[in-house]
């Protein structure tokens, strides 16, 4: 039974206000996710009645997302609006991150847990996205007066909570992963479920908070793998690669863009090095490339496969691929730390 999306609670516009009134703020940019950009108008009333502000309408999905440096030019502070910062990441200007997390007075039966009992698990490694950190101690509590023993994973440089997943970074799973005997994952949509399993090779579980339902995402996962390798086994025949860099701040592996570009003229084939802060799939096809090797956000490569005409790794499928990774595991591609722009 669907029960209906779950509670957000409204930004803090008075913290907000405090802490750019203590840096001395008068420009901010504003930055909203998708998902919050209905919140645009009431926002921006608030703000500008104290400060000048323009609001980002860039899409963006995450703190690595927070801009190249050109976005910081004109501005005192950026405000970001859904996620949390990431500590390892030097940014230009300051920048203020509302986590805007969802109300952590979800109800969820303890039945709802038995699927994983069923399945002869104990020890689970319990996660989140950020938005669901405080719904997330409450799933611990009720596990652990269950029976069950929820581990929670510590933090790298990249995650400001124990626990916590991005899309390109599983740190937290990863270093539990030897005495984890599954994972839950609370959180939206599929996809970090699906990357936990792919990086620790342990069955994993979405908790649904919608539905108030778990479910495995075995079955996804494979189906991701499967159409994973037919797309990116269209590249064993490319001859032109480009070799793209992401110039977004938490995104930029200008090191391993040229690690990438040596094996592939190690291989005898051309490669071309690009700088971008949009992607878009014409540039690419103008080019004449035959495959990309994607150095920033995963999920470029991922979700936005179909946008092209041509392949487009991550640079551990690429390496894997051609050889120059020996293992016969797909390896998601997690970012623990990136350069710096100067």
């Amino acid at each position: 039974m669907d029960l209906g999306p779950v509670a957000m609670r409204k930004p803090d516009v008075a913290g907000i206000t405090k802490q750019l009134d203590q840096m001395g703020a008068k420009k901010i940019l504003l930055q909203l996710p998708d998902g919050l950009k209905p919140e645009a108008f009431e926002l921006f009333s608030k703000l500008s009645a104290r400060y000048s502000v323009i609001i980002s309408s860039d899409p963006f999905y995450g703190a690595c997302d927070a801009g190249t440096v050109e976005s910081y030019r004109e501005v005192d502070c950026i405000v970001q609006l859904g996620h949390s910062p990431i500590p390892n990441l030097h940014y230009p200007k300051p920048m203020i991150f509302e986590e805007f997390l969802v109300d952590n007075n979800v109800e969820v039966d303890p039945s709802t847990f038995e699927v994983l009992r069923s399945r002869g698990y104990r020890r689970i490694g319990l996660l989140f996205s950020v938005q669901y950190k405080d719904v997330a101690e409450g799933i611990r509590n009720i596990l652990l007066k269950t029976g069950f023993e929820p581990l929670i994973g510590p933090v790298d440089g990249r995650m400001k909570y124990p626990g916590q997943v991005l899309g390109c970074n599983f740190s937290a799973a990863h270093l539990i992963s030897d005495d984890a005997e599954c994972f839950l994952v609370v959180s939206t949509g599929k996809f970090h479920a699906i990357g936990v399993q792919l990086s620790t090779e342990k069955e994993t579980f979405l908790l649904d908070l919608n539905s108030r339902s778990i479910e495995s995402v075995s079955r996804e996962t494979d189906e991701f793998l499967r159409k994973r390798y037919a797309r990116i086994s269209r590249a064993l025949d490319a001859e032109n690669f480009c070799i793209v860099m992401d110039t977004k701040i938490g995104q930029y592996r200008e090191k391993l863009a040229y690690v990438v570009k040596e094996q592939v003229e190690g291989m005898g084939k051309n490669a071309i090095m690009l700088k971008t802060s949009e992607v878009r799939p014409s540039d690419y096809e103008n080019l004449r490339c035959d495959a990309i090797v994607f150095t920033g956000c995963p999920r470029v490569s991922i979700d936005d496969e179909e946008k092209f005409k041509m392949p487009i790794l991550t640079p551990p499928e690429f390496q894997r691929l051609f050889g120059f990774k020996k293992t016969r595991n797909y390896i998601m591609d997690e970012i623990v730390a990136v350069d710096q722009i100067n």
